[in-house]
């Protein structure tokens, strides 16, 4: 892996144990953000600048007073209200008056407004409804970790080989954050391939039918594979080991030692270069290049809910085939051994699909047909021009 993409392995960073490196950055923000001084503390530091206590209380308190803070014309407008003798609304009024949405303003200032606590030395501010139960992240403590997941090279345009160069250009396909915790089998379900959405039931009889079982609810198996250790997913005891077959060939040419290990191994276990491209295989052949391009902390402005993660921060619209027929709408189906097309595997939508393989809902020819993989909302719809 290392000589195969040694290229990127100028823009990668040194290896790195992210839950031993945010443990001691989580201290020293700890630290830094501390906010309650004793007043011993604060003499120590008047001590140290050789200032006296008393005399700076004094000076501080006149200097930073909030009375320096008015300009004059903030002054006289005040004094203008005072002679214009502008009433404000007591509280028995508010109480007995209809203004509901001053009461329920006022009730919320009291009990539900967002209170500042004290956590771990860091003064923290956050709204308790956001803190339900342990099911929820802890600011500070726990890290995020931001995963680049892209298309297998099998995507790439058929022009490839033609091209000089002999480094294969990279499409994204999504953005994946993930919290330190969880584990590399939660990353995997957030990953979406199109081969894993693959129907292998033939549907031309009854096409009007519901689709059945996915390619990823049938062939479940899969590993990652980061520096020097497959990560396999054994939560189905019929999941075959895709990584004993390379284990076998790496051994007979004297590569390796490598490492073997579960899809259960959480995140903040890895020990890993930041910026190098690692290996998601899945659907038995099915290839992704992964990166982690960046971790930080938790903070109160991040969402807290634990089952938010992992998330999609960002996913590329899939450009989907259009239909050979109509040349217009997406492809909903796929025909194969077609006696009335020129071609062994040709594609339709929905409507050219119908109108020209049935007639009153009967079957036309010879010919099977099979669900096209796709998910419609990522679905890049092209727009026609007028002309």
């Amino acid at each position: 892996m290392d000589q195969m993409y040694k290229l990127y392995d100028r823009q990668a960073s040194s290896k790195i144990c992210v839950k031993n490196y945010f443990q001691q950055y989580s201290e020293l923000l700890k630290s830094s953000l501390c906010h309650d001084i004793s007043e011993q503390s604060e003499e120590k530091i008047f001590q140290l600048m050789d200032v006296d206590l008393s005399q700076a209380r004094t000076l501080i308190k006149r200097y930073c007073s909030i009375d320096n803070l008015a300009l004059l014309m903030e002054t006289a407008n005040a004094k203008e209200g005072e002679k214009q003798e502008y009433i404000n609304i007591p509280e028995k009024i508010l109480n007995n008056a209809p203004l509901e949405t001053i009461k329920v303003l006022r009730t919320l200032s009291k009990e539900t407004l967002i209170k500042p606590k004290i956590q771990n030395g860091i003064s923290v501010k956050y709204d308790e409804s956001r803190w339900p139960n342990n099911n929820s992240v802890i600011p500070y403590e726990e890290f995020l970790v931001y995963c680049r997941v892209y298309e297998p090279f099998e995507s790439q345009s058929r022009f490839f080989k033609y091209k000089t160069t002999n480094v294969p250009v990279l499409k994204l396909k999504s953005v994946i954050s993930i919290l330190g915790c969880q584990t590399l089998y939660e990353l995997r379900q957030k990953i979406i391939c199109q081969s894993d959405l693959s129907i292998t039931i033939e549907t031309s009889e009854n096409p009007n039918q519901k689709p059945g079982s996915m390619a990823k609810d049938v062939y479940k198996s899969g590993f990652f594979y980061i520096e020097d250790t497959f990560y396999n997913d054994t939560s189905v005891p019929t999941n075959i080991d895709y990584s004993s077959v390379i284990l076998e060939w790496a051994a007979t040419r004297d590569i390796g030692p490598f490492k073997v290990a579960t899809m259960d191994a959480q995140i903040n276990s890895l020990c890993a270069r930041f910026g190098f491209p690692w290996v998601y295989q899945h659907q038995g052949c099915c290839e992704h290049l992964i990166v982690l391009t960046d971790a930080r902390l938790v903070t109160v402005n991040d969402v807290l809910a634990l089952s938010a993660y992992p998330r999609i921060e960002r996913i590329r619209p899939v450009s989907g085939k259009n239909c050979i027929y109509c040349g217009i709408f997406n492809v909903h189906w796929i025909i194969t051994e077609h006696n009335r097309i020129p071609h062994d595997i040709s594609y339709f939508c929905n409507r050219c699909f119908i109108s020209y393989n049935y007639i009153n809902g009967k079957k036309i020819g010879n010919f099977k047909a099979y669900n096209y993989p796709c998910i419609p909302k990522l679905m890049f719809v092209r727009k026609r021009r007028n002309m």
